[in-house]
């Protein structure tokens, strides 16, 4: 009788975390920081959206899934926390060229408008996603 052995093939944090690092100086993921020193992780993904990620963990799906992803390969090299790494992003890398945005291009704006009549009507409120006027202003 043949017996089936399940092999699992595991890589270190170490080698993860170096793998990560190239797919995210390949996809281009950016790091900005706020007026509060969070850093943010840009989604090469979806646009406009942002992870907070800090030296121990990140909001996005991968590392919620695996403890390791590519923003927080990102963040440990550009802090100089990534010791395998022989080109370390330079420490004004971090730092948001757009206060409004934070380098990520779209701004949640409010919206609202009037449902229903005067009397039984109510205000309904959102946020949309905009482009950014300060970054990509529109043309006239």
């Amino acid at each position: 009788m043949d017996t089936i052995t399940d092999v699992r093939i595991t890589e270190t944090e170490r080698t993860a975390l170096t793998r990560l690092l190239a797919k995210a100086r390949t996809e281009g993921v950016k790091l900005v920081r706020d007026q509060d020193g969070r850093h943010f992780a840009t989604s090469t993904s979806t646009p406009g959206r942002r992870y907070l990620v800090t030296g121990y963990s990140c909001t996005c799906r991968g590392f919620i899934a695996h403890q390791r992803c590519k923003h927080l390969a990102a963040l440990l090299a550009a802090k100089g926390w990534f010791l395998d790494d022989p080109n370390p992003d330079p420490a004004g890398a971090v730092l948001p060229t757009c206060a409004a945005c934070m380098d990520a291009g779209m701004i949640d704006a409010p919206r609202s408008r009037w449902i229903g009549g005067c009397q039984t009507g109510y205000r309904d409120e959102w946020t949309s996603p905009t482009p950014c006027p300060r970054c990509q202003p529109v043309a006239a």
